[in-house]
């Protein structure tokens, strides 16, 4: 790809996600779900009304539009490679699909299809025209293997926003499917739990039209709201170092909404409480992620010895440090040593703490040991960047490593034995 068609894609993107945010329903609808809202004659319904529309509705649909146009495509070889199961898709799934994402994101999803570049062009094309009948009829003439585009299109999120505009079916089926899209398993039942109390008033189109039944019906969907809210802010905070500075201030204005301000500020609060009371974690895929730090001063060179042993040796390894008290017991703390070491999963902040480091003796042997072993270039400048609390030695840090406490080196070489020579050391002496 030339730089000019870069800057054209860039160009494509930001005004699709600018305008997925400030429109995320038809004008038409809009402007319908407008006139109900201003007809209601109770305020608080009014601003549950309002908070759906105004900041629920924008920012599902920004977060569906940033998962599917740039953060799939990224993922698009190992995605269609995948062996696990999948929903089964017909064609004009597929195209539904499509046909909610801009155009290069088509461009790039049909770039799976082992057909010719002309025909890719003209499914394009079809698509562009609104034309559903002749994509299918299209791909059913190539006899191409669609599986890779369905696999792809199996992981597009759904930008719906319950909208009054749909049917009564169209809405209850979109919601089902919105929560199973997304969220996790607690998130997933809470919002399944509400959506079962306001499904009798969605589907009946002789519900009980009394003032409480009425009042019934909004505090339910206030309940489904505050969910959907929850699930969509845990899923922006999660995977926070995804987004681009430019994609975090146009979901900070939908945020910074004075409607919104106060609930978005409980639910950061009890996020953040249930983030330090929880063990601390790694994502799984931890070190396969390619959104590694481009910012190289803040972190290490990263040993391969980390990576070969996976996740779960690298939490215990940073777990079992902060409960001999080397470092603090805190996730936040924890989760800055990580990044430190491999330059993933950047914690928040324009300025990073230092972290505070308790060798034996006050001395910084066992952190030196650390740096010499797991950092392919031995940094140790940016070793006294990133810690303190330790007397600094002023000879050459290397010829120091040996000095780390017994217990230290023989616990460093049960985690990382191929990185330590420690065991090798005592094995050349029988001990």
């Amino acid at each position: 790809m030339n730089n000019k068609e870069a800057i054209r894609r860039k160009k494509l993107y930001f005004e699709g996600l600018e305008r997925a945010i400030t429109q995320p329903m038809p004008e038409a609808s809009a402007k319908e779900i407008e006139a109900f809202i201003e007809a209601l004659d109770d305020e608080d319904y009014q601003l549950v009304m309002r908070l759906w529309k105004e900041v629920s509705a924008p920012l599902s649909v920004a977060i569906a539009f940033i998962h599917d146009n740039r953060v799939l495509p990224q993922y698009k070889e190992q995605l269609i490679n995948d062996e696990a199961e999948m929903p089964f898709m017909q064609l004009d799934e597929i195209y539904d699909t499509l046909k909610t994402l801009i155009s290069p994101t088509v461009g790039e999803f049909l770039s799976v299809l082992q057909i010719s570049s002309g025909e890719k062009k003209e499914l394009l094309d079809l698509i562009e025209s609104d034309d559903k009948d002749g994509f299918v009829a299209l791909l059913e003439k190539t006899k191409c293997d669609t599986m890779p585009l369905a696999r792809l299109c199996s992981h597009c999120m759904d930008d719906v926003m319950a909208g009054l505009s749909m049917t009564d079916e169209e809405r209850t089926l979109s919601l089902d499917h919105l929560v199973d899209a997304k969220y996790d398993d607690d998130e997933n039942e809470r919002c399944r739990e509400t959506l079962a109390e306001l499904q009798s008033f969605i589907e009946t189109d002789d519900a009980e039209d009394t003032p409480e039944a009425e009042e019934e019906f909004y505090s339910n969907f206030f309940d489904y709201l505050e969910a959907q809210l929850t699930a969509d802010l845990h899923y922006y905070w999660n995977y926070y170092d995804l987004y681009t500075l430019k994609e975090r201030n146009l979901i900070e204005s939908i945020l910074d909404k004075p409607i919104a301000v106060n609930l978005v500020n409980q639910i950061w609060d009890e996020y953040k409480a249930g983030f330090e009371n929880a063990s601390f974690n790694l994502p799984d895929d931890y070190f396969d992620w390619k959104h590694k730090s481009n910012t190289p001063r803040e972190h290490f060179y990263m040993d391969d010895a980390l990576k070969k042993k996976g996740v779960e040796t690298f939490v215990a390894f940073i777990n079992w440090l902060a409960d001999k008290g080397y470092i603090a017991d805190d996730n936040d703390v924890k989760a800055l040593f990580a990044y430190r070491l491999t330059g993933r999963c950047r914690p928040e902040g324009k300025e990073l703490p230092v972290i505070e480091w308790h060798g034996k003796n006050n001395k910084p042997y066992e952190l030196i040991y650390i740096v010499r072993n797991f950092s392919d270039r031995g940094d140790y400048r940016k070793m006294r960047l990133f810690f303190q609390g330790p007397e600094w030695v002023k000879d050459r840090d290397s010829s120091y490593s040996n000095s780390a406490d017994s217990e230290f080196k023989r616990q460093m070489a049960e985690f990382y034995p191929e990185a330590c020579d420690f065991r090798k050391h005592y094995i050349a002496k029988g001990i």
